[in-house]
């Protein structure tokens, strides 16, 4: 039987799909353009990387364990045109672990180049508004030390070895000053959000971190941790309500990657390197 809520895809999904496939198709060396100017045209597939349907007559993807929530979930997602999702339905080559890797190399490409356009200075309470939507309340009660600002941001990329991670904190650290700027502006109003914010943060990283037995596994998924934490804090920012919905969703991608970075500089994300 078809499973519909499969296929029951939030408006928020949809519009984060959209504005990190930067209008085209995530299949390598593809150029196919989603949306045609001049009459609207869509030539875009919302593709399930875990297939939404068992298949009775041929191997598939599908996980018996997921719900049906997850597999409509922006995780579980990726944007094809026509001809690469037919071609990706061969599971055999086209694995979950490579569906994902595709979607995270044509996203990251994405980011890179959303960074050059100035976003955040072009929508000006777009990072105020990703910092109340984080910081509106203590999302879980689990206990976490306060973080401190980690003395050299190189030190600590190399100590927790991020490899992925590393351009974008590169990239984003420069808006740091901008986002302490919003956060004395916090302070002085006798306000608690961004110490919410950096806890909950830190929060979401203990989560992530409790995986891992040791620091050597901590630096062997220091990555997919950072992936951990980013997931979890975007999922508080669709579910609080306090975004403005009519801020560019690539904007808002664009402020939640400065915060991260930011806890990351402050410790709140992966170890601290030893002291001498």
């Amino acid at each position: 039987m078809a499973d519909k809520k499969s296929r029951n895809y939030s408006g928020p999904t949809i519009k984060r799909l959209y504005a990190l496939s930067g209008n085209s198709c995530a299949f390598p060396g593809c150029d196919v353009a989603f949306l045609n100017q001049e009459d609207d045209t869509n030539f875009s597939n919302i593709c399930h990387i875990e297939d939404a349907n068992r298949s009775i007559h041929k191997s598939d993807r599908y996980n018996p364990s997921m719900t049906s929530a997850q597999r409509a979930h922006y995780n579980n997602l990726i944007l094809l045109c026509a001809n690469h999702h037919i071609e990706t339905n061969d599971p055999d080559k086209y694995t979950v672990a490579v569906l994902k890797e595709m979607k995270r190399q044509h996203e990251t490409k994405v980011l890179q180049m959303m960074a050059g356009k100035n976003l955040i200075s072009k929508n000006h309470s777009v990072l105020s508004s990703v910092v109340g939507s984080l910081g509106a309340r203590l999302y879980d009660d689990m206990s976490a030390e306060d973080p401190f600002s980690a003395p050299n941001p190189a030190e600590k990329i190399l100590y927790n070895n991020v490899v992925r991670y590393q351009p974008i904190i590169e990239e984003y650290r420069v808006y740091q000053g901008r986002l302490n700027k919003i956060y004395e502006e916090i302070e002085n109003q006798g306000s608690t959000r961004k110490e919410l914010v950096l806890r909950n943060i830190k929060i979401a990283y203990l989560q992530e971190r409790i995986k891992y037995k040791d620091i050597e596994e901590i630096r062997a998924n220091a990555d997919d941790i950072i992936e951990g934490v980013r997931e979890k804090m975007w999922n508080i920012m669709e579910n609080s309500g306090n975004t403005n919905e009519h801020l560019p969703i690539e904007a808002v991608q664009i402020s939640l990657y400065v915060v991260l970075v930011d806890a990351f500089m402050r410790c709140s994300i992966l170890e601290e390197p030893p002291k001498v």
